[in-house]
């Protein structure tokens, strides 16, 4: 046997024989207490000189027998909680039930040896689940207040004074919590809360409610506050948004417990102490997947998913196998080293079967025999160029990739018999001025025309705007930026956008894909737009920098770009629907052969245009196609 065995077999060996003590000196105090003071001296010598030699191996061997048939000794004892002490009730309410039976059968207690007294049996079952749950939480109370000497000696950090936003049961574990971990650096002083219940009420040791929320500042100055805690794992992110909006008036760094997507539920604990995220600032709120719609659409369905490997792809697949059970996930991608990456993640956090394949989608011929080799049930289409400037400049690619190559993938689904084709669009794709926007509005067109040559399968195009984090989004550009202490870049004042979190995004396309009809364009509401200049100063300030220590460089618009997006054009209009933050934009029909000869067009000028040249032909043509939706809209 190993050292390390050798050790967990004596410690283990050790809890039984303190809790054969404690048994034994149970029913020992319960004997004195019932005998003693009750009976005749000629019965008490019967009871401790007869039965109690004779009981007592038998009640120790019933009650640690019943201990180890429920596990008790499986459980560590530094780990002791309120709902495993309660476990100890199971072990002692059976053996006690067997130690009345000769009692309950109406022998008596006088003259048989197994008889016992109801009222020792009783008393002796108070006293076994008061003696063992106090060893256990005599030995964590042990170990922690070892590990919290240890924690203080190890630790360098600077003891701040913390202001705890919140008094509800969340606020308090987190106030008990602290105490236990000095090395996060952290001085719960006071706190605030909204409810009047709660005002001037102790939430820990010497810690009570001194105010609300608005008495921030007040508050801040009188108890010489150094940072901010925010512990109200209940509230609304819109409330959370609010209450971080007067956090950062005080310009005190400002902490927050759990996160964005730990609101709707789940125990709170010290780990989940972080910085405040330009998420929590967006204020959204968690997306609903438990409706019947979205686990029937998705659970026991084969799903592919084309641009796997970029960042919407990704987390798409994530979700799908975080939330659902599908039967399989086919994760299509062009670059080998990201699908390569997500197949290996997905390995370790899932039994779904999760296939790669790697194939372009501008390749028609293979795709179509990879579609028919796996026959999806559901195809979620993610691939595609996404980048302003890079597709201003490489016109005719984006709109291979962006155009063709979603024709080829949703025609192919069509050709083999998909149930669902979710194309995911984006609100550049509305009014387009770029050439980015041209290509996913044609591709959402594309799409469209689509539903009515294969009515057997579902074709819709989800929309929303900017996802916050995404790959070659403005914050890990930002980030770079501030790694590189160079300035950060912000393009215009003036310039909002909307802005989604990344789990947020993929969620609400499985639900769109879920509830949405044929041929619909599905659009996400996006909440408020955000003014990207003060996003800018949101992340300078999070990333722990004052606003004189890095400078923000305007550069003025980039060729293609808007000072505000759109999420529903001039020639369209919405349809609420019955799902929360999912609207329906009004389907109108195209001139099939128009929507042909615009892609001929623009495929037989590929190698014949210079990117000018092209760029100005794709948006003029785009131009055309929603000026002909709009008249017949009109009519």
């Amino acid at each position: 046997m190993s050292n390390s065995g050798a050790i967990y077999s004596f410690k283990r060996i050790s809890k039984v024989l303190i809790d054969v003590f404690l048994i034994v000196l149970s029913l020992v105090i319960s004997y004195k207490l019932r005998v003693d003071y009750h009976l005749s001296s000629g019965f008490q010598n019967w009871y401790w000189t007869n039965q109690l030699p004779v009981i007592l191996p038998v009640v120790v061997a019933l009650r640690i027998s019943f201990l180890f048939a429920f596990q008790i000794y499986s459980r560590m004892w530094r780990y002791t909680e309120l709902n495993e002490l309660l476990e100890l009730v199971k072990p002692i309410v059976f053996s006690s039930f067997i130690l009345l039976l000769p009692r309950l059968l109406g022998f008596d207690p006088k003259h048989v040896y197994f008889s016992i007294p109801v009222s020792i049996i009783i008393t002796d079952s108070a006293l076994n689940l008061i003696f063992l749950s106090s060893a256990r939480l005599l030995r964590k109370g042990q170990i922690e207040s070892r590990a919290l000497k240890k924690r203080l000696q190890n630790s360098n950090t600077k003891t701040k004074r913390t202001l705890l936003i919140g008094a509800g049961q969340g606020a308090q574990e987190v106030a008990k919590k602290v105490l236990q971990h000095p090395e996060l650096g952290i001085e719960i002083t006071c706190a605030l809360d909204d409810d009047n219940k709660k005002q001037d009420i102790k939430i820990g040791e010497n810690l009570r409610v001194v105010g609300k929320v608005k008495d921030i500042n007040d508050v801040i100055e009188k108890y010489s506050i150094e940072q901010i805690l925010i512990a109200i794992p209940s509230l609304e992110p819109r409330k959370i948004k609010e209450i971080l909006e007067l956090c950062k008036s005080t310009n005190l760094e400002t902490k927050i417990i759990p996160g964005v997507d730990q609101l709707a539920g789940g125990k709170v604990t010290i780990e989940q102490i972080r910085k405040v995220s330009l998420e929590d600032l967006l204020g959204r709120e968690p997306v609903d997947l438990s409706i019947p719609e979205v686990a029937n659409f998705i659970n026991g369905k084969t799903i592919l998913i084309t641009g796997a490997g970029g960042s919407i792809g990704s987390e798409l697949t994530r979700q799908l196998v975080k939330n659902f059970s599908p039967k399989k996930i086919y994760i299509l991608g062009r670059g080998e080293g990201s699908i390569f990456e997500l197949s290996q993640e997905l390995n370790r956090i899932t039994n779904i079967s999760c296939l790669p394949v790697i194939c372009d989608i501008r390749n028609y011929k293979l795709l179509y025999k990879h579609l028919e080799r796996v026959k999806p049930d559901i195809v979620f289409h993610a691939a595609a160029h996404k980048h302003v400037p890079l597709m201003e400049d490489h016109p005719q690619e984006a709109f291979e990739n962006n155009v063709l190559g979603s024709k080829n993938i949703a025609e192919i689904s069509g050709l083999c018999g998909v149930q669902t084709f979710v194309n995911i669009s984006t609100d550049k794709a509305v009014n387009p001025i770029n050439v980015l926007g041209c290509t996913k509005r044609l591709a959402e067109i594309v799409v469209n025309s689509l539903s009515k040559e294969f009515p057997k399968t579902k074709y819709i195009s989800v929309r929303f705007g900017n996802v916050i984090g995404s790959r070659g989004s403005v914050i890990p550009t930002w980030h770079e930026q501030l790694k590189n202490n160079v300035p950060i870049v912000v393009t215009d004042k003036n310039a909002f956008r909307f802005f989604m979190t990344l789990q947020e995004a993929s969620q609400l396309v499985i639900k769109a894909g879920a509830v949405g009809n044929n041929g619909e364009i599905i659009v996400l509401d996006m909440g408020d737009e955000v003014n990207i200049y003060e996003i800018a100063k949101d992340f300078i300030r999070l990333s722990g920098y004052d606003l004189n220590q890095v400078k923000i460089n305007v550069t003025g618009l980039r060729p293609g770009e808007k000072l505000k997006e759109e999420l529903v054009g001039y020639y369209e209009g919405t349809l609420e629907t019955s799902y929360k933050k999912i609207f329906i934009v009004k389907s109108t029909e195209t001139p099939e052969k128009l929507i042909e000869s615009t892609l001929e067009d623009l495929s037989g000028s590929i190698t014949l245009f210079n990117e000018c040249d092209y760029r100005e032909k794709i948006i003029k043509l785009t131009s055309d196609l929603n000026e002909t939706i709009n008249k017949t809209v009109l009519v």
